[in-house]
């Protein structure tokens, strides 16, 4: 428990913020879409999970991420999340949950039910339940009424559950404390750094060294494929000139967006102010719209008559072109669209791309030539192979410095005259809270877990740390004091918390032992694998 409130000391809370809500809508409520027979993938007793229920939570977790995370959750992300297996995993929970809650008896009447609604902050409006945006609410989730009665009926036989489980739980004054002290802390450390540049200048590679690393290490000097494209650019600015802006438009701006255009202490600013302004953001916005319609329009000749060049020509169009460049490193001028390097590396030659738009603008974008990913001989590629073998050795080199150093110390060397004998400085980082990047030191994400193995009966971890091009070598050396009277005033919350956090561990790790232990006594019956849905 407290090995992994150390790992987190200093965001724990939003994590544990995050964690409730996810388990709110998706451990309580599961699927709220419409519910289809479909081919059964789990059976939990007598209890069938089909294909359709595990589509819908799926879709479920995509949406509650996406909500959460926004532009930041990439496919990439969603992929490493596992999301197939959580679902799954969701759904055989509730089913053990709902399960072993009717074998406790469990019951939930009809105005638990209603209460339940009526208060769910989701459903009211200043306070008050409000039917219309229940309704609103149910009928974008595609259920009735009384299909989410019935929902709302599982997840309070769950949190029943959950609750009588939960109320063993209980939370130590030690515990409290410990996290307490993880948070508030400060340690002290002398350290020594180590630059792997000072070894650079040792590294002589002789030819068969070079050749030896080329053949070890051939896919790490391989040239990624490039490509090189034509472009033609409709840039807003070019049409917001010319675009006429009425003073209806105008009003009908003020409007809508009078919260942008407001004093220091919030009065709203008079039209006649702000007027220059808006009349330059509506042409700019007319010029945007302008441009991407030319742009279409250019786009659909240009597919159908097969004329990049010609329809350039006709109409008095710059053709901009580029130099070979990789997926990771599009040209500056084209940077800013969203995607670029996946929307032009998936043409083939001479093909044209759809419009593609940015802040900017809008473009068409010709593909003009490929060249292949592939590896190099080495004589091409010699300059680049000796100065990655150089770094490499080097820091091998930095490493062993610094491990040797840290044994000596640990082995009871004086401190001083090994610094010394290799002309090393010791410096001091002054009292911190410890986390994972460190004052005059910097960042590790070892570190985090490491300070809290450090005292003064055991100052030495048991490894050195790469940081910034230098091998670390720290030493506890001295911890502060706590405020005591700010920990009295801080315990009773800190005590809720941690109890939360306790709490839904263990009712996790009961769900977790429970739904083991009746797959292995083949109660739980998994008739499709994880990879097939």
């Amino acid at each position: 428990m407290l090995r992994s409130m150390r790992k987190h000391a200093r965001n724990w809370l939003m994590k544990l913020l995050l964690g409730i809500i996810i388990i709110v809508f998706i451990f309580y409520f599961g699927s709220i879409r419409g519910k289809q027979q479909a081919e059964s993938i789990v059976i939990v007793d007598d209890n069938s999970i089909s294909y359709t229920d595990f589509r819908n939570e799926y879709q479920n977790l995509i949406d509650l991420y996406r909500q959460r995370f926004g532009n930041s959750l990439t496919d990439d992300v969603l992929k490493r999340l596992n999301l197939k297996q959580q679902a799954l995993n969701n759904l055989i929970n509730r089913a053990i949950a709902i399960q072993k809650a009717d074998q406790l008896k469990l019951c939930v009447s009809d105005d638990e039910v209603r209460t339940s609604i009526l208060s769910y902050p989701a459903f009211q409006k200043n306070g008050v339940f409000d039917n219309y945006i229940y309704q609103q609410i149910l009928r974008h989730y595609r259920m009735s009424p009384g299909d989410f009665e019935v929902s709302r009926k599982r997840a309070l036989k769950i949190a029943k559950l959950e609750k009588l489980i939960k109320e063993s739980v209980k939370v130590s004054e030690k515990e409290v404390y410990d996290i307490y002290r993880i948070q508030n802390e400060k340690r002290n450390l002398e350290f020594i750094k180590i630059a792997i540049s000072d070894f650079k200048t040792k590294v002589k590679p002789a030819d068969a060294d070079l050749k030896k690393h080329f053949e070890k290490h051939r896919e790490h000097f391989r040239i990624p494929e490039k490509v090189q494209v034509k472009y033609i650019a409709f840039l807003g600015e070019d049409f917001a000139n010319t675009a006429k802006v009425t003073n209806e438009e105008v009003k009908d701006y003020y409007d809508l967006n009078k919260t942008k255009f407001t004093r220091s202490g919030g009065e709203f600013l008079p039209l006649s102010e702000v007027k220059d302004k808006i009349i330059a953001e509506i042409k700019s916005m007319k010029g945007m719209n302008a441009a991407w319609s030319e742009a279409k329009k250019a786009h659909d000749i240009i597919y159908q008559e097969e004329n990049f060049e010609e329809y350039a020509i006709k109409n008095r169009l710059k053709t901009n072109n580029t130099e070979f460049f990789t997926g990771d490193n599009p040209p500056v001028e084209l940077i800013q669209i969203k995607d670029v390097a996946r929307y032009v590396f998936s043409l083939q030659e001479r093909e044209i791309s759809s419009v593609l738009s940015s802040p900017k603008g809008s473009y068409i974008i010709k593909l003009v030539s490929r060249k292949p990913s592939h590896i190099p001989i080495l004589l091409e590629a010699g300059e680049v192979v000796e100065k990655d073998y150089i770094e490499r050795e080097s820091q091998r080199l930095c490493r062993k410095e610094a491990e040797e150093i840290l044994c000596r110390l640990k082995n009871g060397e004086d401190i001083s005259r090994l610094f010394r004998e290799k002309r090393l400085e010791i410096s001091e980082t002054g009292f911190f809270i410890p986390n994972s990047n460190i004052p005059k030191i910097g960042f590790s994400e070892k570190f985090g877990e490491v300070l809290f193995q450090i005292s003064e009966k055991n100052p030495y971890p048991d490894d050195v740390f790469y940081v910034d091009e230098n091998f670390v070598v720290i030493k506890f050396k001295e911890k502060g004091n706590l405020n005591k009277k700010d920990y009295e005033t801080k315990k009773v919350e800190l005590k809720n918390l941690l109890l939360r956090i306790k709490e839904n561990e263990y009712f996790q790790s009961w769900i977790e032992e429970t739904r083991t232990s009746m797959i292995k006594n083949g109660k739980i019956k998994i008739t499709k694998d994880i990879s097939e849905l």
